[in-house]
């Protein structure tokens, strides 16, 4: 079987302070082959996208000792595509963070985490992915974007997605889903099911306590709601073809 080799996403602009009491990113990105440049500050970075027209932008903003909001404001304005990672540390947990960077990561991480969320970003917008108006889900690298975030899934999360994506507005009962997703004859027990529709809704839902997207049916089942996730682009829920369920991938 012939191996997909990856493809690099484009310039990358990262913007890195003095003030960092861990590693660079920069020398580790490039030696895994990016094409990346580095400013040390907003202003500098701004600049470089006029020059360089990036496809993504890194702000270490645990090395700027600040939340970075502003640089993310101005750099949404001039091009709103563009792409951002925000790093922050513990110290900035607490400030008001962006809603407008893609990615929000927190220090401590190794450089290969950050390398996959890279490739969740550039997924997204490659020709494996699906999009059902605001949602936006690459099955291949399990990664899903909505409400302006991106997520990468587990495997049985992805599973549970894809099959509500499979049967929009279709109500699924409790033991269908779990037959079909954990592949077992066994559903005295729904509890886990239950856990695992928490962790979905805080991935696809604006507010996982009032979902709109996947509801509960009493007694019954779970459904997802289609027209929660039209906008002004798409009025209808758009068909593709049934995602492939692989035995061997049904494991928890």
């Amino acid at each position: 079987m012939t191996q997909t080799k990856y493809k690099h996403p484009g310039k990358i602009v990262l913007i890195e302070g003095k003030q960092t009491d861990h590693p660079s990113f920069f020398l580790s990105l490039r030696q895994k082959g990016y094409d990346i440049e580095m400013t040390a500050t907003g202003s500098a970075a701004i600049q470089k996208m006029e020059e360089v027209d990036p496809a993504l932008i890194l702000i270490d903003a645990a090395s700027l000792r600040t939340a970075s909001n502003r640089i993310i404001y101005r750099m949404k304005q001039i091009k709103p595509e563009v792409r951002i990672i925000l790093i922050i540390d513990s110290a900035l947990k607490d400030k008001k963070i962006s809603d407008k960077a893609d990615i929000v990561m927190t220090l401590p991480f190794k450089v290969q985490t950050l390398v996959t969320q890279i490739k969740n970003i550039q997924s997204l917008s490659d020709p494996n992915a699906r999009r059902y108006g605001k949602l936006t889900y690459n099955p291949t690298r399990r990664a899903l974007e909505i409400h302006g975030r991106i997520t990468g899934l587990t495997p049985i999360l992805a599973r549970l997605l894809e099959l509500f994506l499979d049967n929009p507005d279709q109500t699924l009962e409790r033991s269908e889903i779990f037959k079909r997703i954990w592949n077992t004859e066994f559903t005295d027990d729904m509890r886990t099911l239950e856990v695992h529709i928490q962790w979905l809704r805080k991935a696809v839902e604006k507010d996982p306590k009032n979902p709109k997207i996947i509801l509960t049916q009493r007694n019954i089942g779970y459904k997802l709601e289609s027209a929660a996730l039209l906008d002004d682009k798409t009025s209808f829920f758009p068909e593709y073809a049934k995602f492939e369920q692989p035995v061997s991938e049904l494991v928890v």
